[in-house]
């Protein structure tokens, strides 16, 4: 698969990344579009699969595909993502690509999350960790708090935009003590019952994403560097503002021209 057809991959699947990811250097664009699109691949599975064991299998088939490409003689196997990843080896490493295959083994195996702390470890080693791999290809490996509070606030948001999606599949965002509390159940957010209840849960991951937002313009303006790895996070309090009050209902998306303009401020401030 070529760059042009990632991006037109990741138009439809994740526009904003792929936004931020075109003000990015040539070299530096094409990595970030095969990295996304990586990431597209293992994070639809468990939407993609009713069988727990199907999808346990296509993740570890992308386990064993990364491993060969990092082996002391690479193999890559004929698929058009692991063949973009295949120059970026040097660049991007190997346990961290592993990890975000990992992370993903709770969602096919529909287990909810515990408590708040094991639903930020969730986001730190997906949105973050994608967030940090981003960082590295556009030449940012340092910037370490840039990825984790980047990462919270774009991860947090989207978890709760997808909450129809998530809830289906019984990984909805919500800690699973609150939701108790609350008086709900996952097999109930799953049938897409208790609206009240749903929203009385979200309302800590709420505050998480607010903080993780706070927190990323008090980091000052991004460097120029970072601006195509996780420039998208800006448009989290806008996605956030679009939260409907009954999280079954599909969210509203921001205008695209307001986003672009947001991206193209973004560029030129850094702010």
């Amino acid at each position: 698969m070529r760059d042009e057809n990632f991006s037109t991959l990741l138009q439809e699947r994740d526009p904003d990344r792929r936004l931020a990811a075109l003000f990015a250097r040539p070299d530096d664009r094409e990595a970030l579009l095969a990295l996304y699109a990586f990431n597209q691949e293992i994070a639809r599975i468990a939407e993609a699969t009713t069988e727990s064991l199907i999808g346990e299998m296509k993740l570890t088939w992308w386990r064993d595909a990364v491993t060969d490409l990092y082996a002391a003689e690479p193999r890559v196997r004929r698929h058009a993502v692991t063949e973009g990843l295949a120059p970026l080896t040097a660049r991007l490493p190997q346990d961290a690509l592993i990890d975000l295959i990992d992370a993903r083994f709770d969602d096919v195996a529909a287990r909810p999350h515990t408590d708040l702390a094991d639903l930020l470890d969730y986001v730190d080693r997906t949105a973050g960790q994608l967030a940090r791999l981003a960082l590295f290809l556009c030449g940012a490996p340092e910037a370490e708090a840039l990825a984790r509070t980047a990462g919270r606030a774009w991860g947090l948001t989207g978890l709760m935009r997808a909450f129809p999606h998530r809830a289906a599949i019984g990984r909805a965002p919500v800690c699973n003590a609150t939701l108790v509390a609350a008086g709900g159940t996952p097999a109930m957010l799953a049938q897409g019952l208790g609206s009240d209840r749903a929203a009385q849960a979200l309302a800590p991951v709420r505050e998480l994403a607010q903080a993780a937002i706070a927190e990323l313009k008090t980091l000052g303006p991004l460097p120029q560097e970072a601006v195509p790895a996780i420039g998208y996070a800006v448009l989290a309090p806008a996605y956030l503002k679009s939260l409907p009050d009954n999280p079954f209902h599909g969210a509203r998306e921001p205008a695209l021209l307001g986003r672009q303009l947001r991206l193209n401020w973004l560029a030129l401030t850094g702010r």
